[in-house]
C-alpha cells in the first residue's frame, strides 16, 4: 500500500459475524496453526478499504482495492474518495509496475527495489493485511502461549520481525520490524478481528513508520475469498517511464 502512496505523493459489516473462539493454542501446537488463517492462503479480492494517511501536517482520505492470485500476483489500486484513480501497482515475484496517475509516470523495476525505497520487503508485503510470514523452516516451531498471547521474533531474509499473536483468535494483533536509515521502524497493529464465513481477518490495520512520522489506517469494508476473478494491468498511455533502483 505504501508503495503507491509514496510513489504518488512524491510529486459493511452486513453479513459479518462475531468471531468464533477456539481453545488456546497448546504448547505442542506450531506456528503453522496460525499461518493457515493467512488471507493469502487463497486468492482474494478486497473490494473496498477506506484509508487515512497522515504525515507531519499532511493528511488524505483514500479508498483502495486489493486483488491477489496465487502464487505471487498482487494488484493494489488507490482512489480518491470521489472515485478518481490515483495509482495502481502490480507486484509479482520478479516485477513491479506502478501507474502514478497523479504525475503521469510509469515506474518499472524489480520487487527488490521496494524494501530500500519504501521500507517493506516484498517477502513481507502481506503483513499489511495481518498475515504471519515466516521462513519455511520455522513453520513447525512450537507456540508457547502465556495469558492467551504468543510473542516471538523470526528472521525473514535477513530482517527480524516480531509478532504478537492472539492464541484464541489465531491471528496476529501486532507485527514489528526494524527499518533502516530510510524507512525507520515499522509497527503494524491489527484490530477488530472477525470471522466472515471461513475467513478470519482484521477489519482495522494501522501502520506506523517512526522515522518518517507516517501513519496509515486502513479499514477493510468488503472482501471476497476465495475469489475466481482475473488480474490485469494496463500501463498508462504516454506516461514517463522511470526505472526503480
Amino acid at each position: 500500500m505504501s508503495v503507491i502512496l509514496n510513489a504518488c505523493s512524491a510529486s459493511k459489516k452486513a453479513g459479518r459475524t462475531a468471531i468464533s473462539y477456539v481453545n488456546e493454542i497448546a504448547d505442542v501446537n506450531t506456528i503453522e496453526s496460525v499461518i493457515v488463517n493467512n488471507l493469502s492462503a487463497e486468492d482474494f479480492y478486497i473490494q473496498k478499504a477506506d484509508i487515512i494517511v497522515a504525515q507531519n501536517n499532511f493528511s488524505a482520505r483514500l479508498n483502495a482495492s486489493i486483488k491477489f492470485r496465487k502464487p505471487d500476483t498482487l494488484l493494489i489500486t488507490v482512489r480518491s474518495r470521489s472515485g478518481i484513480e490515483a495509482g495502481r501497482a502490480l507486484i509479482t515475484k520478479d516485477t513491479i509496475l506502478i501507474n502514478d496517475k497523479i504525475n503521469n509516470k510509469l515506474l518499472i523495476g524489480s520487487p527488490s527495489a521496494i524494501g530500500p525505497k519504501y521500507g517493506i520487503e516484498p517477502s513481507l508485503i502481506f503483513l499489511i493485511i495481518g498475515d504471519v510470514i515466516i521462513n519455511e523452516d520455522d513453520k513447525k516451531s512450537p507456540v508457547n502461549c502465556q495469558k492467551g498471547i504468543y510473542r516471538n521474533e523470526y528472521e525473514i531474509q535477513g530482517k527480524k520481525v516480531e509478532y504478537i499473536i492472539d492464541c484464541q483468535k489465531r491471528k496476529a494483533t501486532q507485527a514489528y520490524f526494524e527499518g533502516d536509515i530510510r524507512s525507520g521502524n515499522i509497527t503494524l497493529k491489527f484490530t477488530d478481528i472477525i470471522q466472515q464465513d471461513k475467513i478470519k481477518y482484521p477489519q482495522k490495520i494501522e501502520i506506523n513508520d517512526d522515522l518518517n512520522s507516517l501513519n496509515i489506517v486502513m479499514e477493510i469494508k468488503k472482501i471476497e475469498r476465495p475469489w475466481k476473478g482475473r488480474i490485469s494491468f494496463v500501463p498508462g498511455q504516454g506516461f514517463k517511464v522511470i526505472r526503480l533502483k
